[in-house]
């Protein structure tokens, strides 16, 4: 059975009541999902940046070692 206009309206103003009272509590919940999310986005860049670096050093040791065994293979 469908809900008629009042039942919808009745609905709605639980609602706007429900956050109304809570209203203090969502916002704390907001703040600190969003603290938690700076967080992370801080470990992450974290990561990225050890990987970065590590990947530059193989880089430059393969690079030697490649070096080295060319100038071996020339002799």
């Amino acid at each position: 059975m469908e809900k008629t206009n009042k039942e919808r309206l009745a609905t709605i103003e639980q609602c706007i009541i429900h956050i109304d009272k809570n209203i203090d509590k969502i916002a704390i919940n907001n703040v600190n999902q969003w603290k938690q999310i700076n967080k992370n986005a801080q470990s992450i860049a974290g990561i990225k940046g050890a990987a970065g670096a590590i990947s530059f050093v193989v880089s430059i040791l393969s690079t030697m070692i490649m070096g080295f065994l060319t100038g071996k293979i020339k002799q």
